[in-house]
Parts: structure tokens; sequence; C-alpha cells
């Protein structure tokens, strides 16, 4: 399967994704739902999917000596990698953004390791809804990007207006909690502590969705039409 990497990074990779690690600035803009930067990075990886489809590259890995659970796997892990790029610009940007916006983000979450959390949860929505779809129908990608897109920012809606409540409901136990542990830099220990355990979380979720559609996946590729 490391073979198939190599392939995937050499033959599939897109100008658009080393180009789209600039969204991670967007920590730098006051006011601004940051989580909209993930989705940049669901967008870079379907133009690498859109090349690989114009490309025929299914077709021609279907005719190595490889199995089609494999070259899933492969094109998972790539975007893991590249998933895994994003995280860590946007980890150092957190402290950036803190030194510039140090009174935090009205628009939504603040610039903490809340944010990578949603981050993860983020790009586990996107392989939900994008890869099981693409791998049963692979000459429908634009398609497939469009729903996926949708649910993405459905999350990101729900998310940043979760926040955007919270920080203007204070007085409510609840919110003030999420504001003072969750929605703000982790400059205290018990807002450390709270945010890694959502972080935890978050990648226990990403990990888990990331199996299960990369498992859906491989079966609809079983079927498909190449």
């Amino acid at each position: 399967m490391k073979h198939l990497l190599y392939k995937d990074m050499k033959l599939c990779m897109v100008p658009m994704v080393p180009l789209f690690y600039g969204f991670a600035l967007m920590l730098l803009i006051p006011s601004y739902p940051y989580l909209v930067a993930g989705f940049f990075t669901c967008n870079s990886i379907f133009y690498l999917f859109n090349q690989a489809t114009m490309n025929k590259d299914l077709l021609f890995c279907a005719l190595l000596p490889v199995s089609k659970r494999d070259m899933v796997k492969s094109r998972v892990w790539l975007m893991v990698l590249i998933e895994g790029g994003m995280l860590l610009l946007v980890l150092g940007m957190v402290f950036v953004n803190h030194l510039l916006h140090p009174m935090g983000n009205p628009a939504g979450l603040d610039g903490s390791l809340t944010l990578l959390g949603g981050m993860l949860v983020l790009f586990a929505v996107f392989h939900l809804t994008f890869l099981p779809a693409y791998y049963a129908a692979p000459y429908r990608v634009g398609r497939h990007f469009f729903i996926s897109t949708v649910s993405v920012f459905a999350w990101i809606i729900l998310c940043e207006g979760f926040c955007i409540l919270c920080a203007v409901g204070q007085g409510v136990p609840l919110f003030d909690w999420v504001e003072g542990r969750l929605d703000c830099f982790p400059g205290t220990g018990a807002a450390l502590r709270a945010q890694l355990v959502c972080l935890g979380i978050s990648g226990g979720i990403y990990a888990l969705c990331t199996l299960w559609a990369s498992n859906r996946a491989q079966k609809a590729l079983q079927k498909a039409c190449l």
C-alpha cells in the first residue's frame, strides 16, 4: 500500500493542496468563523480527487496488481496526511491569534484546542459524506463534493453559532462554563484540561468516522464500474 500512497503523492497531488494551507492565515482575521479554514482543506482534497478522476486514476490502479481495498486505503491515508498538515499549521496560528486578538473572537470559536477539535469533526463529516459516495460513482465527483459541502457548512454553522450564543448568553451556567473552559485560549490549567478532553473526543470521532467511511468506500469500489 505504501507504493500506492507514493503514487498518489506523485501523480494526484495538485498545487491547491499546499496553496490552500495558506487559509490557516484566516486566524489572523478579527471576528471571523475560523472553522471555515478547515473547509478549504476539504476543497483542496476535492481538487485532488477531481484531478485523479480526469486522469482515470482508478482505472490505472485497477490494472495494477493491487487490491481495490488498498486503492481506497492509500487515498484515505493521503487525506489524513493533508488534514494533519493543516491542523499543525492552525495549532501554530492559535498562538499568533492570541497575541493579536487577546479578547477572543465574537464571531465564533476562539483560537484554541477546541478549534482543532472542531476541525477534526469537520473532516470527519467530510469523510462520511464524500468518500463512500465518490467510490460508488467516481465520475460524479462534483455532485458528491456539493453534498459534502452542505454537510460541512451545517457543522460550521452549528458549532460557530453555539459559540456565539454562549458569548451573548452570559449568566447561564452552561454558557459561562463553555466560555471559560472551551471557547478561549487555553491559558489556565482548567481550560487546558477541558480542551484536551474535547480534542481527545474529537480525535476519537475523527478516527471512527474515517475508518467507517473507508470501509464503506472499499465496499462501494468493489461494486463500482470503472
